[in-house]
């Protein structure tokens, strides 16, 4: 059994699909002990099914489809968030690196001998 994506935020959604059943064989699909969907299989054995992971907790699950045979795929559960961009980091770091050598360039200059004007 194939789970597309394999790994999602808590509550989005996923499609469960998987091939090697019955033909028209009623396709159960569980995380644990919880009902998540159900289809039929196809006349080839065949089937996809989006899945509902609304209660699923974070972590890694087991996915089971039952069709006549026993079908196993993991889904990891994961907590997502955005940290920022790239933009805002290469800013800092440009502003950090113009601020160092404007001051040491001041430290530079403060140490040159003066010169005398005639």
């Amino acid at each position: 059994m194939d789970l597309t994506p394999s790994a999602i935020g808590p509550g989005a959604g996923v499609r469960a699909s998987g091939h090697g059943c019955e033909p028209q064989a009623p396709v159960d699909v569980t995380i644990g002990d919880v009902a998540v969907g159900k289809t039929v299989a196809g006349a080839d054995g065949a089937f996809e099914v989006p899945l509902v992971t609304g209660a699923v907790e974070i972590g890694r699950h087991q996915v089971t489809a039952r069709c006549g045979r026993t079908l196993v795929a993991p889904l990891d559960v994961v907590l997502v968030g955005t940290v920022g961009s790239g933009t805002s980091t290469l800013t800092v770091i440009l502003f950090v690196l113009l601020l160092g050598g404007w001051y040491y360039g001041l430290r530079i200059v403060s140490y040159l001998p003066a010169r005398r004007v005639e």
